[in-house]
């Protein structure tokens, strides 16, 4: 890690400026407050030279403008929880930081049409609490990420969430960009008063929104984003496959089901290790604490927990009949392989009355353990999954961070990069067919026992025919061995994925040098378009692999990508 000697600095003149725009308590330029700022949970680090929040979308402008005038980097991010991609970080030292939370604002709530204007500052429990608070029969869609993420930002990043509305993008519409040469600009419509700004994705002429997703051609300070009618009926359910030679015919049942409209949310599914990660931590078992469980080790651990080799959540909503007619065809479709539960609003209250009696006596919890077929901590887990799928956001499932880390885990203000968390995202999306998911996932769990880690795999539905196989290399940060096998085990699998002509739903810092690696017609083509907004290369350059510094770009190559 870089020392407070070696941090980067920037020029008074220009921290005066900042100053200027957007207030002195609102720019950050000592050594402690960069160093904060320049934390991930990745084996990668870069060291910014300040640290700045405007409040609006003309301060932005202001930022923005001063940076192209002083030739200085500008990396804008949302509320910087990105961890596991690279939270705020730039691909090199030096950069302002410019955080948008204080850009927090809900602007409108539309309850007729299903739509909101939000901030990129609106985070994900904010934004729930609003709606609820002030009555609105609508919900949200979040990740099992931080509540305290930004919607807007993991939009942008095209992050998927839970529900039928968990297409993060898809369900943005209608923005508000600084471009960067400090211009504001509405996407999709008029420049105001434009009475289909947030309701008609396409506007007219050339389709442009997506083309500041997964970029760095401009800056989001607003955006109308749909939201899901409250139904009038909802169901989660959990599905338990305890014999692995099931697993292809319940892939096949889900992808019928999905493409005939049954599940339509974007369904979880989950190996026996992504479990523990959020049940315990490594510290608290009596295993190994070097190198990944062996198969006695993961089925002692199943035992004690309850927990099957595979596990799915989702959500099922309409009217009454409709979830009932859902609940049979579930049933009908997957009880052959597995055990399939399902809870409603009316059963959780009875549920939790359940968990709480349950911690408190232990004959009852025997009881409870017995009748439920699985342990109390995976029982207390079902609330946080059904309330999750209705769009109330939690800090529960964050704790999977801490499953190498070597000290208990905090119950409050989780913060994995703060803690020093080792994790690093690989987000690969496959054809959802059985014929390409296990062999690829039987190579990737290879990959993770050769470098001493376990196999933490996600699968999530994308759409019915595309499944993110989301994998977590989970290390430990202060272990320096595991820290260098937690890069090369991503190395690796970059490369294997590149060989078996996949790529990435979305990536992280330690990848964008070679997004485009195997398109360089579409990497020209992105580097036109970012040579015409941003000729100077002033706005986070580097980010998704476009205008990557040519110079890094060959350091990394010749140091394996060392800082």
């Amino acid at each position: 890690m870089t020392s407070h000697a070696d941090s980067p600095r920037l020029d008074p003149g220009v921290a005066e400026e900042l100053r200027g725009i957007v207030g002195t308590e609102y720019v950050c330029t000592s050594a402690d407050q960069l160093q904060r700022y320049s934390q991930c949970t990745i084996p990668w680090q870069s060291l910014c030279a300040a640290v700045v929040f405007p409040a609006s979308a003309e301060e932005v402008a202001g930022v923005v403008r001063v940076a192209a005038r002083h030739r200085i980097q500008l990396w804008p991010s949302s509320t910087g929880r990105n961890w596991g991609y690279g939270t705020t970080l730039a691909v090199e030292d030096g950069a302002i930081v410019m955080i948008l939370e204080r850009m927090n604002r809900i602007l409108e709530v539309n309850d007729e049409l299903a739509y909101a204007v939000i901030e990129p500052g609106v985070s994900y429990e904010q934004f729930n609490a609003h709606l609820r608070s002030k009555g609105y029969k609508l919900w949200i869609d979040c990740t099992d990420g931080s509540g305290q993420g930004s919607v807007i930002g993991n939009a942008l990043e095209r992050g998927i969430g839970e529900t039928p509305y968990g297409d993060h993008f898809g369900n943005l519409c209608g923005l508000e960009v600084v471009l960067p040469d400090g211009e504001l600009v509405h996407i999709g419509g008029a420049t105001s008063g434009l009475k289909t700004w947030h309701t008609h994705k396409w506007g007219v002429g050339p389709y442009l929104e997506g083309m500041f997703t997964q970029s760095n051609f401009g800056i989001i300070t607003r955006a109308g984003i749909w939201l899901m009618p409250k139904p009038e009926s909802y169901n989660s359910f959990v599905y338990e496959i305890r014999d692995e030679e099931h697993l292809p015919k319940v892939l096949d049942a889900f992808r019928r089901l999905a493409l005939s409209g049954v599940v339509n949310t974007k369904l979880h599914m989950i190996n026996d290790f992504v479990s523990m990660t959020i049940l315990t931590q490594r510290i608290s078992e009596q295993i190994p604490q070097d190198g990944p469980m062996t198969d006695s080790d993961l089925q002692a651990l199943r035992r004690k927990y309850g927990i099957s080799p595979w596990n799915c959540a989702g959500g099922i909503y309409g009217t009454r009949a409709q979830v009932r007619l859902q609940r049979s065809l579930l049933r009908e479709a997957l009880t052959p392989y597995g055990r399939l539960i399902f809870i409603s609003d009316r059963l959780l209250p009875l549920l939790e009355g359940v968990i709480e009696r349950a911690w408190k006596n232990p004959l009852f919890r025997r009881l409870t353990e017995l009748v439920a077929r699985t342990s109390l901590p995976v029982l207390e887990s079902a609330p946080y999954v059904h309330k999750i799928l209705q769009g109330i956001p939690t800090e529960y499932f964050v704790r999977h961070a801490y499953y190498r880390y070597r000290h208990p885990r905090p119950q409050q203000a989780i913060q994995p990069a703060r803690d020093r968390c080792g994790l690093i995202w690989f987000a690969p999306i496959l054809p959802f067919t059985n014929s390409h998911v296990w062999p690829y996932l039987d190579t990737c769990r290879k990959r993770f026992a050769a470098h001493g880690f376990d196999f933490y795999v996600a699968m999530l539905l994308m759409n019915p025919r595309s499944v993110v196989c989301l994998m977590a290399v989970i290390y430990d940060k202060d272990d320096a061995n595991e820290t260098a096998h937690s890069k090369l085990l991503y190395e690796e699998l970059l490369d294997d994925m590149r060989g078996q002509q996949l790529q990435q739903y979305r990536a992280g810092l330690q990848s964008w040098q070679t997004v485009f690696a195997d398109a360089p017609e579409l990497q020209r083509l992105n580097e036109k378009i970012k040579t015409a907004l941003d000729p100077a290369n002033i706005l986070a350059p580097g980010h998704y692999g476009i205008a990557y510094p040519q110079a890094l770009a060959a350091d990394r190559q010749q140091n394996g990508h060392e800082r």
